[in-house]
């Protein structure tokens, strides 16, 4: 029987053990699914952050646009510099600057230098030669110089730079002249940065007011000049860094074209990306969100679902030994049961045997009467039988008395060990169910008292065990008697049983006081 609860045992910590590992992998699943989302989510405030300071700058530079369609007299630097006040754009370090392009024909070259030469004695129309550096821009047909900044000490070096001296710039100001529409352009190094750095230019396009723009010719008639918006990539994109950095994002920024894929900023990494794009005129720009590797192990291997496991583990364990322990009670019980029935058995067989003797007694008493005589010789001997019967009688009588004391004690105890067993088990059975409860509603905060508890329900069950033995041997010892508190008492069995919260134990007035076997009786108050 040892091995068959041994194997029951083992069964029943298996269950346990595959249950925990197919909760522990739903669970996981579910923390993936919800972390991505939220991974996502975050991904994309990044993607709108960087939206919404694209469109603000996009509707500044309408502003800006619409401000020089309708004013027709040639402004000068303080008076840009007013309407640069109300745009108020210092707040949004990555514009580098908002400017004002005119169209200057071969003609109108000589009247232009020298009115802008009023307000900066130097001034002169430059392009950049094959090394890179500032030089006069020879004679050609149109000119497109940045006449006018946002701000003109950070951007002096770009004054009077030729926007078409430069091919990309070039293409995209056809483009934005062509369409009517703005236009931005690829990658840029600016010119007036003393080192490299990464910007774009947002061109839109300026039309003589009162002219013609239905048509391609029509809008290279009535251009008078641009307004355009320069923005440094770097800057816009270490600004949205910053909150991706919290949350263990990577950002990367990708220019596309038909052709190409230019990359605008960070790394061009692929694996385990999110992908957003962005409107920005004529261009398309698609943000990449990857997640860095701390993040990745945390949303792929949530450390919580070990626990899970571990705990699952522990408690299918302690479940097979609580089992196997409960079998081998049971065992025992029936063992018990066996004795208690061979002890009736031998105490019929010694009535029988009582019965035969006392009629044998009488046999001899009839016998003695018909042979007086002889009973008168040996009635000392038959004095002294009788005396003998009636002593042995008495003991069987004892004896009996003793065996059915004994047969109710072991009906008791096989009760009492049954029921016992049952409570501890039950609130095992009510903590596993919390446990399980807790994991799907996701409340992973209370799971390591529950198991906690469930641990202390097993320690109590196997203590009960020792107990219900030490209980069995109670007429093999002695128990002085001591003085018992019974408010005391009660009061320990109520934080024994956890109560609930919401519940409030009050004893009022007095308790009983009396003598009593106290370890037995504390056993006994344990069970319940």
């Amino acid at each position: 029987m040892s091995i068959k609860s041994f194997v029951v045992a083992v069964v029943v910590s298996l269950i346990g053990v595959l249950s925990t590992y197919s909760v522990s992998l739903k669970v996981a699943n579910q923390l993936k699914s919800e972390n991505s989302l939220k991974i996502e989510n975050t991904a994309k405030q990044v993607s709108i952050y960087l939206q919404d300071s694209i469109d603000k700058s996009l509707n500044e530079l309408r502003g800006l646009q619409a401000f020089y369609s309708v004013e027709r007299e040639e402004l000068s630097q303080v008076e840009f510099n007013r309407y640069m006040d109300i745009l108020d754009i210092k707040s949004r370090n990555y514009i580098q600057a908002l400017s004002w392009v005119p169209l200057i024909k071969a003609d109108e070259k000589e009247e232009y230098l020298a009115r802008l030469r009023r307000e900066h004695p130097t001034f002169n129309i430059v392009k950049r030669d094959e090394n890179n550096q500032l030089i006069i821009s020879p004679d050609k047909d149109e000119y497109t110089p940045v006449t006018y900044f946002s701000s003109i000490q950070l951007n002096k070096k770009a004054l009077g730079f030729d926007l078409s001296s430069n091919d990309t710039r070039r293409k995209t100001l056809e483009l934005a002249r062509n369409s009517g529409k703005m236009a931005t352009t690829g990658k840029i190094n600016l010119v007036q940065q003393a080192k490299n750095l990464t910007g774009a230019l947002i061109i839109a396009p300026v039309y003589n007011k009162g002219l013609a723009t239905d048509s391609v010719a029509e809008r290279i008639n009535a251009l008078r000049g641009y307004v355009t918006g320069v923005f440094k990539i770097n800057v816009l994109m270490e600004n949205a860094e910053r909150y991706a950095d919290m949350k263990g994002l990577q950002l990367t920024l990708l220019d596309i074209e038909e052709n190409k894929i230019d990359l605008l900023y960070g790394s061009d990494i692929t694996s385990n990306t999110l992908s957003f794009d962005l409107a920005v005129p004529e261009r398309q720009w698609q943000l990449h969100v990857t997640l860095n590797t701390a993040l990745l192990e945390s949303i792929e291997s949530p450390s919580v679902i070990k626990w899970i496991l571990a705990g699952g583990i522990v408690i299918s364990l302690l479940l097979g030994i609580a089992i196997y322990s409960l079998l081998v009670s049971i065992v025992r019980a029936k063992n018990i049961s066996l004795l208690s029935e061979e002890l009736q058995t031998q105490n019929s067989r010694l009535e029988e045997k009582v019965d035969q003797r006392t009629q044998s007694l009488a046999d001899k008493n009839s016998q003695l009467k018909e042979n007086v005589e002889i009973l008168e010789k040996q009635r000392g001997l038959l004095s002294r039988l009788m005396t003998e019967a009636e002593q042995a009688k008495m003991e069987a009588q004892s004896r009996a008395v003793e065996l059915s004391r004994s047969n109710k004690e072991l009906d008791e105890f096989a009760y009492v060990a049954s029921h016992d067993l049952k409570a501890p088990l039950r609130g095992i059975d009510q903590l596993a169910t919390w446990v399980i409860e807790d994991i799907e509603e996701g409340e992973l905060e209370e799971i390591p008292e529950h198991l906690k508890m469930m641990r202390s329900r097993i320690g109590r069950l196997e203590s009960l065990l020792n107990d219900l033995l030490e209980y069995s041997q109670v007429n093999h010892r002695s128990d002085s008697l001591s003085m018992i508190d019974s408010k005391v008492v009660i009061n320990e069995l109520f934080v024994l049983v956890s109560p609930l919260n919401s519940f409030t134990l009050i004893c009022d007035g007095e308790m009983p006081v009396f003598h009593h076997l106290e370890r037995l009786l504390n056993k006994s108050l344990e069970t319940y």
